[in-house]
């Protein structure tokens, strides 16, 4: 019973884990109606955040042809990784 009682907890704090880590994602914040929506993760554009003018538009990587996620290296990603020129954090 004790076994069954902690498979029960363990399965809760997984659940609970995983919906705290979707309520908090980056991936929230790609639906927008305006730039004030995309809380510094690109400028809004066809409802969806990411896009950007300049690197200082985005949160997660560099602006590269109008889109947010560009990267040289892992420190371009904040808290993400940089794989083929693209971080794996980013919105779009």
């Amino acid at each position: 019973m004790a076994n069954m009682n902690q498979r029960i907890r363990v399965a809760a704090v997984v659940a609970f884990g995983l919906s705290l880590g979707i309520a908090l994602s980056p991936a929230d914040a790609a639906s927008c109606g305006s730039d004030a929506d995309c809380a510094g993760f690109g400028k809004c554009s066809s409802g969806k955040c990411g896009a950007c003018g300049s690197d200082s538009d985005c949160n997660v990587g560099k602006c590269s042809s109008g889109k947010c996620g560009a990267c040289g290296s892992d420190s371009d990603c904040r808290g993400g990784r940089c794989s083929s020129g693209r971080c794996s954090n980013a919105t779009n």
